[in-house]
């Protein structure tokens, strides 16, 4: 048994073939007079500034920091205060002033945005080119296939009246989501090999991150979307670690690795039948 080619050409994680170059400058937020304390206000807007993950404008706001008065940690304190005073929320105290005695923690994370972000840039060319299907998902979401992956797809009259769906027919409607999906076996080639499973895996894995840095670029605190279809791909392929053998001991051994290393197999039913799996007998055996 060998690799599916078909397959093995549909989820090879492309390489990088466009400019990183970015075509526009991120404006600077607006300066605003918030807590009244000059100093507290600048370091509210440096942050501010830090977290747009602008390239042009990182450097400056490090610049800025050190030539600020208050450190970070009375900044914290007095915006803390005047949250208070204002008649907010503990909860929302906390979390409005989390990590900010931290500015260290922000200018990392930017950093980190910045080269990620030239990295969806490199393999997508935009933030928009991410978002869009890919040809494995074109294949998937076919038909019906592209109708019951649609929201409120399965929402009786009085959920939609409601506005939302409880308890057990959430659960009922992914058993029937997924039982008309099949795994999309019939839209996909079939990985032939648990090579060819975990390159798949990788590959979803993968456009996950680059479309996670790219709706941070384009919706700045949003919370991304759920695509549900991808899940239920992934549980498919699930299944197939536990019943496709290992052509080698070398690919049981290097399949075992992944597997162990994955968050999403740890304390996982499953995960008992794949080790079992692979440390079966091999097809070269």
């Amino acid at each position: 048994m060998t690799d599916n080619l078909v397959h093995k050409a549909l989820f090879t994680i492309p390489e990088a073939t466009y400019s990183t170059a970015l075509a526009t400058v991120k404006p600077l937020p607006v300066q605003r007079k918030i807590t009244g304390n000059k100093q507290v206000d600048a370091y509210l807007w440096v942050l501010e500034v830090i977290k747009t993950n602008e390239p042009a404008h990182l450097e400056a706001a490090e610049e800025a920091l050190k030539k600020l008065k208050i450190t970070p940690k009375e900044a914290q304190k007095k915006y803390s205060d005047y949250l208070m005073k204002s008649g907010a929320h503990a909860f929302q105290i906390a979390f409005g002033t989390m990590s900010m005695d931290n500015p260290q923690g922000y200018i990392d994370r930017a950093k980190e945005q910045i080269k990620k972000a030239s990295q969806v840039r490199a393999a997508f060319a935009s933030y928009e080119a991410a978002l869009e299907l890919t040809e494995p998902e074109k294949l998937m979401l076919v038909g019906e296939l592209a109708g019951i992956y649609e929201p409120f797809y399965y929402w009786n009259e009085t959920e939609q009246a409601e506005g939302c769906m409880r308890g057990d027919r959430v659960n009922e409607t992914e058993k029937l989501r997924k039982a008309t999906a099949k795994g999309f076996a019939e839209q996909l080639p079939e990985p032939h090999t648990l090579s060819d499973v975990v390159r798949e895996f990788l590959y979803w894995d993968w456009l996950y991150q680059m479309r996670n840095v790219a709706d941070k670029e384009l919706n700045p605190g949003g919370y991304g979307d759920e695509r549900y279809y991808i899940y239920d791909r992934e549980d498919y392929l699930e299944g197939k670690l536990a019943t496709i053998q290992p052509i080698s001991r070398q690919e049981a051994i290097d399949v075992c690795k992944w597997v162990l290393e994955e968050e999403r197999f740890h304390d996982h039913e499953l995960t008992d039948s794949i080790i079992l799996n692979l440390v079966g007998e091999c097809v070269d055996a």
